[in-house]
């Protein structure tokens, strides 16, 4: 056991980005010697703009995009910053455009679908928002009282009882499929629950999403110019508890290995990359197994540079589609420039295939996919980026997604820390996926660690 003394309220942050950097600010703030490692030659983590690639001086969000007009943590630090922030649409424009069996065109035209699916999928988000009753504390669903009846299930089974046009609920398993980046057998009814009772309670009618303008990663870039210590291509390999805190080794840039001590650690990245990370001592049986199993989604996104706009072929650029490309966006909207940037957006198991194609193949295949619903468009691309985050060494995945029976088994367990190695995270938030979610658990794990000290 080593017999050094830790610098009094001193702690380590591995991963910057926003959980790890908010963590690392409110524990600065407060008085304590923060060092931060990450791993990339930059800080966002799954943050992401890419300005390189685009004409015009364009860019798009190659990870975390979107900001709820309920997102007050996020909308706060644009603010702080003093970012703007610039609408893209609410969740009602979703499903507007649709793309089913061979057919294209917009969700209300009843000759071309045989019923209004505007109003069918109305029915079905209605009857969605209603599972929120089963789950009174989103922060707690384990203590809901059918918590075990609704993780043994699926959101797949619920959906097939529900008695509307099939056609709404191909739609509506798209939208799911999107969001949550697994196929709809691999997401837990309780979780899907948990998220009715506090995010589709209102079925998404008239809100609003947002952007920062000039780049979402201008918040993590502000707040980690704000810190002391932001060490960069700093790879984490092992962590050590010891008697009065915790010995961190890292490998940096020129392949030499260092150490950092401190009091406390939080770990900040998500599991992917934390099982390359060895403990000692050994992490207990029960954390172990949350880090080995629990599920992430996977996802692309390929960002297609047109000129002249598509809008000049009639089409507007959102759709929602049985083809594997499965959704598609704005991505450059109020920008300035004759060109348009639309996201392609594709999970789950065709996120899978996506991913395993080169960067080059990826691109030329989503291009294809939207040649097949607004033909002539292949004609007008200028450029295109695209991101496979299951690729990306440090983040192997999209975001955490709960399969049946994994809330159960890994929701309470992931907010516990382990000696004096507490952590954070999208997958530990109750907005859970969301930008809004990371800088929720950096707070969290930043008061734990700050009460825990005061009380000592």
């Amino acid at each position: 056991m080593s017999k050094y003394e830790p610098i009094e309220k001193s702690v380590t942050i591995i991963g910057a980005g926003l959980a790890g950097l908010t963590a690392a600010r409110k524990l600065h703030a407060a008085g304590w010697q923060t060092t931060v490692l990450e791993a990339r030659g930059r800080v966002g983590g799954r943050v992401f703009t890419l300005h390189e690639g685009f004409a015009g001086g364009q860019y798009a969000e190659g990870g975390g995009e979107f900001i709820e007009a309920f997102h007050h943590r996020m909308i706060g630090l644009a603010k702080e910053f003093g970012l703007a922030l610039a609408p893209v649409g609410g969740m009602e424009a979703w499903g507007m455009g649709l793309a089913l069996e061979g057919r294209v065109g917009r969700a209300d035209d009843v000759a071309l679908w045989g019923a209004d699916l505007t109003i069918e999928a109305e029915k079905l988000w209605g009857a969605f928002s209603l599972l929120g009753q089963h789950v009174p504390d989103p922060a707690r669903p384990q203590d809901s009282p059918d918590a075990a009846q609704l993780d043994a299930q699926s959101i797949a089974h619920w959906l097939a009882d529900q008695p509307v046009h099939p056609l709404a609920k191909k739609v509506f398993a798209t939208r799911l499929r999107s969001e949550f980046t697994v196929e709809l057998e691999e997401l837990s009814l309780l979780d899907m629950a948990r998220w009715s009772s506090f995010y589709y309670a209102d079925t998404g009618a008239g809100r609003n999403s947002f952007r920062v303008q000039g780049g979402n990663d201008l918040i993590p870039q502000r707040m980690a110019a704000a810190l002391p210590d932001v060490r960069l291509n700093a790879v984490v390999m092992a962590v050590k508890q010891e008697a009065s805190g915790v010995a961190i080794s890292y490998r940096d840039q020129t392949g030499l290995v260092k150490v950092v001590r401190s009091g406390f650690a939080v770990i900040a990245v998500p599991f992917g990359p934390l099982r390359t990370i060895s403990f000692d001592p050994p992490l207990p049986l029960e954390s172990q197994a949350m880090v080995d199993g629990l599920t992430y989604g996977v996802v692309t996104k390929v960002m297609i540079q047109y000129a002249p706009p598509l809008s000049e072929l009639g089409w507007g650029g959102r759709i929602l589609t049985d083809l594997p490309m499965t959704c598609t966006w704005h991505a450059s909207g109020g920008q300035p420039g004759t060109y348009d940037i639309v996201t392609v957006y594709t999970g789950a198991e065709a996120g899978k295939a996506f991913t395993a194609l080169d960067e080059a193949a990826r691109i030329r295949e989503a291009v294809a996919q939207v040649e097949r619903v607004c033909p002539g468009s292949a004609a007008r691309v200028v450029g295109a980026r695209t991101m496979a985050w299951a690729n990306e060494p440090f983040t192997q995945g999209a975001y955490a997604a709960f399969k049946p029976g994994e809330v159960l088994r890994f929701w309470e367990g992931l907010r516990d820390p382990v000696g004096r190695v507490y952590f954070a995270g999208e997958h530990i938030a109750v907005h859970q996926g969301y930008m809004e979610g990371a800088v929720e658990s950096g707070e969290r794990a930043a008061e734990e660690i700050r009460l825990r000290e005061a009380r000592s």
